[in-house]
This record gives C-alpha cells, structure tokens and sequence, in this order.
C-alpha cells in the first residue's frame, strides 16, 4: 500500500491557525488512512492509503476544512518521491552540519528559476538554492528567520510553496520507512 507525507501549510504559527496533532490524526483517520502519524506540531502526517494520490489531496482538503472550519493547504507527496528529495539535496554536506540551515520547499508546480535568482540578487544574503523539479533546496546559513530571501520565496517562484528544515525532511522518511 503507498505511503503518503501530507504537509498541511501555515498550521500553529502565530496562533490564528491552531490545530490540535491529535484531532488532525484522528481526521485523516476517519478519512480511512492507515498508519497514521504525525511529526511535531506544524502539519507533517504520514499515512498509507489506496487511493489515487489526486484523490487523496482533495479529501484531505475537504476533510480539514470540515474538522477546522477554515482551510489550509495540504501538499501531499508519496515516498518514493521523498526518498528522491532527500537523496537529491545539494546541500547535503551543509544538512549534516546544521540541519537547520537547509530547507526544502516543497511546490504546487515548477517554480520560477528566474524569479527567484531575481530573489536572491535583491536580499543580498548569504543564501543559495536549487530548483529540482517541483522542490526548491534552500541553504539559508544564518537561518530561516533571518532570511530575507526566504520570505519572498514563494511570490518570486509564483507557485504554492511550503518549508521545512532537513531534520524534518529526514524525520518524516524515517516515519514513512516504519509505514511501509
């Protein structure tokens, strides 16, 4: 059965999108997925299911704004496509490190190279990234939270966008491998 990693964007930051792991778990279970785990506090679940990744990515959705009453998106993608996002990281030297000094976007689409090299040339921060496919590898060695480039991500690549640190990259094929 395929293993899915669903990770819900803007969950239990700043307070207004609050959603318990728990009663997200317990959605995805009444959804009928098996296995299912999630990963600290901000949207990452694992999960098995038989259903067209398509269809899944649209329950979800559905599924969340009737158990939360409000929406959020849900970039779904199977495990063997997240072993060929971590096994692509060109910043792999850098992740082993400081794993938190790489990031990983994962996109609705192919971002713009363009426009966000355009990105990077106006932050003039220490900043690098590559484009793999519908994935963006960010090395941000001062941090995320520092990064002027990384907050303008997702409107210079003109496609939904969400992050996450290479420890959480790692932990969630970890939690995917134990699934399958």
């Amino acid at each position: 059965m395929p293993v899915y990693i669903a990770l819900y964007r803007g969950l239990n930051v700043g307070g207004k999108t609050t959603v318990k792991m728990e009663a997200l778990r317990a959605m995805h279970e009444g959804l009928g997925h098996r296995g299912v785990k999630n990963y600290i506090q901000s949207g990452n679940i694992v999960f098995a299911s038989d259903e067209p990744a398509e269809d899944l990515a649209k329950a979800c959705a559905v599924g969340f704004a009737r158990a939360f009453n409000f929406s959020a998106r849900v970039m779904l993608v199977e495990a063997s496509r997240w072993i060929e996002i971590v096994d692509g990281n060109p910043y792999a030297e850098a992740a082993e490190e400081d794993p938190k000094s790489v990031h990983v976007g994962v996109c609705l689409g192919q971002p713009d190279a363009k426009g966000l090299a355009a990105l990077l040339a106006k932050a003039k921060g220490p900043e690098a990234f590559e484009i793999r496919g519908d994935v963006v590898y960010l090395h941000a060695p001062d941090g995320l939270g520092r990064s002027k480039f990384a907050e303008g991500m997702e409107k210079a690549g003109g496609v939904p966008m969400t992050m996450r640190n290479w420890r959480t990259i790692e932990a969630l094929w970890a939690m995917a491998e134990e699934t399958a």
